[in-house]
């Protein structure tokens, strides 16, 4: 299971480097120091290793998000935890990834979207409701639509060409999105919060 996971971390940071269609496995067998042989006992090709990367990409997003959700109970700092966690992590899934995982490993691709209709759809809806009954949010929408466009509208910022082609880093154009959907659901209360919030990322 360590050369596993060696092999994962090591073919995500080749992908997100040069892109999934350019890393061959023998690319990941130089630069871990392995035989293919080897690497092949471990996944039995390109298709296998991407589809294992991706969902070792999405089980950690998972369990950080799980504690977040777990230790927070303030539904608008709970959001900005999450929003700081997914902009340090932003890079493991790059324009450039989603791109290739769409046009060339449709399986991968398709995982992540159920992922993003089935587990980010359900952290929003709890979000939603805690924030509700805290007085934060407002109670005059349907939380599991506005829960789904919202994770529809977010996602767009890693596979949108025309978001990605304006002179703004995805983490600024992600916090203004994010800052946005609270302002639009948050009642005074709670717009108060989020302009407390320094939503700066810490870089360092």
């Amino acid at each position: 299971m360590e050369l596993v996971s060696r092999v994962q971390s090591t073919a995500e940071r080749l992908f997100r480097r040069f892109g999934v269609k350019s890393v061959t496995m023998d690319d990941v067998a130089k630069e871990i120091s392995i035989s293919k042989k080897t690497l092949y006992k471990c996944f039995r090709d390109k298709e296998s290793l991407v589809l294992s990367t991706v969902e070792s990409h999405m089980r950690e997003n998972e369990e950080a998000i799980d504690k977040i959700i777990n230790t927070e109970p303030n539904a608008i700092e709970q959001f900005h935890l999450i929003t700081m966690y997914l902009m340090s992590n932003q890079r493991k899934m790059s324009p450039s990834m989603l791109y290739d995982l769409k046009k060339y490993h449709p399986k991968s691709f398709e995982l992540l979207e159920k992922h993003r209709s089935k587990n980010i759809v359900r952290h929003l809806l709890f979000n939603i409701e805690l924030g509700q009954r805290a007085g934060l949010y407002h109670q005059d929408f349907e939380p599991e639509i506005i829960a789904r466009a919202f994770s529809m509208l977010s996602f767009q910022v890693f596979d949108n060409e025309e978001l990605n082609s304006l002179n703004t880093s995805q983490n600024d154009i992600l916090i203004e999105i994010i800052k946005y959907h609270l302002r639009s659901i948050s009642t005074q209360k709670g717009i108060e919060m989020i302009n407390a919030i320094n939503w700066k990322i810490n870089t360092h």
